[in-house]
């Protein structure tokens, strides 16, 4: 037996499939991650956003609206910026041309702290002054600017984040001064966002921890459901490794729970049991082709085995005495007539076996069994031949082997029956079988009967009665296995009826041509 050599590119299925799931959680969780990062930093930014539009809703826009005039010395626009700024927000004002004039920042004061250490005092003054001091609003070229006062409408939903030099990031806002479709110039807001990049960065962190977890809880999890999943699938291999010719009745269970196993696992059944059944099919033919062989070997060598005696009785002088010599010919060309009617009958049995397709044509029955009734009238001797004939009973059928099956019937039937009491009966007729009307033809006689132990048995080849094995009935066996595969080739079928000491009937069931149903 051929062993399966595993290469370096073969993979188990289990490998395989826990791999490519183990891929695919990765890649959802990446992008779960990736999903989860751009939501959260768009969210913190439009609440970034909406406060500092919410700023610019306090205002009065009547007044912004009316001012003509964007320079340091108006009174109005620097009330209105103040109330706009404070710690965490700076504006800049630019004109109609894009210069910003001018930035505004909130300025805090000191901060105050306790001198109990001073080290520590020193380290929390340097904090909170770096927390405390005023972020530098960022400001862009003339261009953008230009740009976004010539857009339509007040830019309420209109927002930029900014990197500065020193990698601060701030959220920026505007609104129109003056006429919305003819501004003076622009309020700039801005606000930092560094706190929004710390926010997401610790996000990520957790979730990072969290994608790590669940890789190897899934792994873990996945690992065993994989395994526990395909160990019917292992267990129907260790199954069909230990198939061989004497454990071809295994069968792998079925009931798996698992639909395509199953199914598996049936088509792997019904391979093995079509394997079975050609394997047990193929003894039986090499069985009965030895039988076969056997018997043929037997039956050709009594024949020959006369011959060469009644040659050797000849070489020895008995050609000198006329009457020894007619013997000896006679008994010769008996013999060699056996011999031939012998290699015919297995000729015959050689083209039905190789299924080699006859010519069919349309006859009446009834005169197919005329024709050939004077040679069984002959073959009958003394016997009693009855012919009960249906008319108009037509059949597709080969003229020729429909005539050997009945001649062969016939002639069984005279080795059965008694020389001068004998009654042999051949009739044809339509009957009725399963619903479907068909062409009957029937041999019986009133001989000897078949036994029930070999009533199954007289199609084989070779096999004749133990009460009939005597070179007086003649014959080798083959007549009734001729018949077999004849009446087969026809798609026909034939049945016997036999009761010991009264006789037997042998029935032939014919299609009916198409045309005549």
């Amino acid at each position: 037996m051929k062993l399966f050599k595993r290469t370096k590119k073969s993979r188990g299925i289990q490998w395989q499939v826990f791999s490519r799931f183990f891929m695919i959680l990765i890649v959802l969780l990446f992008i779960m991650g990736l999903t989860q990062y751009f939501s959260m930093r768009d969210y913190l930014c439009k609440s970034k956003e909406l406060v500092l539009q919410a700023k610019f809703h306090n205002i009065d826009f009547k007044v912004l609206g009316n001012i003509d005039k964007v320079d340091a010395n108006n009174i109005e626009l620097n009330n209105i910026v103040d109330n706009l700024v404070d710690r965490i927000t700076s504006a800049v004002i630019i004109d109609k041309g894009g210069n910003a004039d001018y930035k505004v920042v909130k300025q805090e004061s000191e901060p105050q702290v306790n001198k109990g250490n001073e080290y520590v005092d020193n380290k929390v003054e340097e904090k909170l002054k770096e927390k405390l001091a005023p972020v530098v609003p960022p400001t862009y070229d003339k261009s953008e600017y230009i740009k976004l006062l010539n857009e339509p409408g007040n830019l309420e939903k209109d927002y930029k984040i900014y990197k500065s030099g020193d990698d601060t990031l701030q959220l920026v806002v505007w609104r129109k001064i003056g006429d919305m479709n003819s501004p003076t110039g622009l309020i700039q807001l801005s606000t930092p966002i560094n706190d929004v990049g710390e926010i997401l960065d610790k996000q990520m962190y957790i979730y990072l921890g969290g994608a790590i977890f669940m890789l190897m809880l899934g792994g873990a999890i996945g690992g065993t459901v994989f395994k526990q999943t395909l160990n019917p699938l292992k267990n129907m291999t260790n199954t069909v490794e230990q198939i061989d010719i004497k454990e071809l009745h295994t069968r792998i269970p079925e009931d798996n729970g698992l639909l395509e196993i199953d199914k598996l696992s049936h088509s792997f059944n019904n391979m093995l049991e079509r394997i079975e059944t050609s394997f047990e099919k193929e003894q039986y033919i090499k069985e009965k082709m030895r039988r076969f062989v056997s018997d043929a070997s037997h039956e050709l060598r009594t024949p020959l085995t006369s011959i060469h005696g009644f040659v050797e009785i000849l070489l020895r002088g008995a050609a000198k005495n006329e009457q020894q010599l007619n013997l000896a010919l006679n008994s010769i060309l008996l013999e060699s007539d056996r011999l031939t009617k012998l290699v015919n009958d297995l000729l015959v049995l050689s083209k039905l076996d190789q299924n080699i397709k006859t010519e069919m044509n349309e006859e009446d029955l009834k005169e197919v069994v005329e024709e050939i009734a004077p040679q069984l009238k002959i073959l009958c001797e003394n016997r009693e031949l009855v012919l009960d004939l249906n008319e108009n009973i037509k059949v597709d059928i080969n003229k020729n082997q429909i005539k050997q099956v009945i001649y062969n019937l016939t002639q069984n039937a005279v080795l059965h029956t008694d020389k001068k009491k004998g009654k042999i009966n051949i009739s044809t007729r339509l009957d009725t079988v399963n619903d479907e009307v068909l062409a009957v033809l029937s041999v019986s006689d009133n001989g000897t009967g078949i036994t029930k132990e070999h009533i199954n048995k007289i199609y084989d080849r070779f096999f004749r009665s133990d009460t009939h094995r005597s070179r007086e009935h003649g014959g080798y066996g083959l007549g009734l296995s001729i018949v077999k595969g004849i009446i087969d080739s026809h798609n026909g079928k034939i049945e016997v009826e036999s009761e010991l000491g009264k006789g037997s009937k042998f029935t032939v069931y014919l299609k009916l041509n198409e045309v005549y149903l």
